[in-house]
């Protein structure tokens, strides 16, 4: 057994002691010769253009950076009651949805993942999925969009959650347009 209670002891009944780390130069992890290159300017690929599928629908190429930004997002509990409420639902097998037209061009969506989804690891990779079908997929400008996810979206693909989101928004923008006309 070794002396102190830190050491560690092997088979032969040696103590081993850790050897002692040498100072660390300043600087380390750059090396004098790069240590101020910059970058160069315009180094970045530019993003590229979106096609325009043939339902025109706007879809996202990989290669665009297109964001789901702040004011894409239904935050208030007001705003998700009155989705609810006065809003088209439409159910799918892994989504149910809820879309309301809006006044603004640009389209919002709510993502209410509940704990019948599972724990919070779950229920937050569910709303990662779902937005990033929402930001590839602008197909409901103008609208708001609230997604309950259901358990089996967890067990999905993001192309199969992709087709039915495309699925279930066309129906409720359907039902929407006939309301509408009623």
């Amino acid at each position: 057994m070794g002396l102190f209670p830190h050491e560690k002891v092997n088979r032969e009944r040696q103590a081993h002691i850790p050897a002692e780390h040498s100072a660390s130069k300043t600087d380390a992890r750059v090396s004098r010769a790069d240590e101020h290159e910059e970058r160069a300017a315009g180094a970045q690929k530019t993003p590229r253009e979106g096609t325009e599928a043939a339902d025109r629908q706007q879809r996202i190429t990989p290669g665009m950076r297109a964001r789901f930004s702040p004011s894409e997002h239904i935050r208030r509990r007001a705003e998700f009651q009155r989705v609810y409420e006065h809003g088209v639902r439409a159910n799918g097998r892994y989504l149910t949805v809820f879309l309301l037209a809006r006044g603004h061009p640009e389209g919002r969506l709510g993502i209410a993942a509940t704990r019948k989804l599972g724990g919070a690891v779950e229920r937050n990779r569910a709303k990662r999925l779902i937005r990033e079908v929402f930001r590839r997929n602008k197909i409901a400008p103008g609208f708001d969009v609230v997604v309950v996810p259901k358990r089996e979206v967890l067990d999905a693909s993001l192309t199969t959650i992709e087709a039915e989101y495309r699925q279930t928004v066309g129906q409720s923008l359907r039902r929407q347009a006939r309301a509408g006309r009623n």
